[in-house]
């Protein structure tokens, strides 16, 4: 019988898989770049609510799925050497424009991945 933590990360692992984009995770450290840190490439689902409520979901899919806030969903088993904190800075890489988001803060009560509520700078 398999284990539900394990049915949860493979299904996680499959939205990442298909909703995913690429993102760059900027560590800061008191509003300045944390040079103990390093600057780092990865993929996650990027949730990026517009002013009417709808929600881009990857590159150009989008719902009317409310949502309140601009979110970076990551599993952890790809990136477990990667520490988020409150104030680092999350670019948008397949978005029009690239835009920055700061990290408003980080829950990691699930087991496979890390959700990250985040605010468009």
């Amino acid at each position: 019988m398999v284990n539900w933590r394990t049915l949860e990360a493979r299904v996680d692992g499959v939205i990442g898989a298909t909703f995913g984009e690429q993102v760059r995770h900027h560590p800061m450290k008191n509003g300045v770049a944390d040079t103990g840190r390093p600057i780092t490439l990865l993929n996650g689902v990027l949730h990026t609510p517009s002013p009417e409520g709808t929600i881009n979901i990857a590159a150009g899919l989008v719902s009317t799925m409310v949502s309140a806030e601009a979110a970076l969903v990551v599993e952890r088993s790809k990136y477990p050497a990667i520490v988020f904190h409150k104030g680092d800075r999350i670019k948008g890489m397949d978005l029009p424009g690239q835009p920055f988001w700061e990290v408003k803060s980080v829950n990691d009560r699930y087991s496979s991945i890390l959700v990250l509520a985040l605010n468009q700078v």
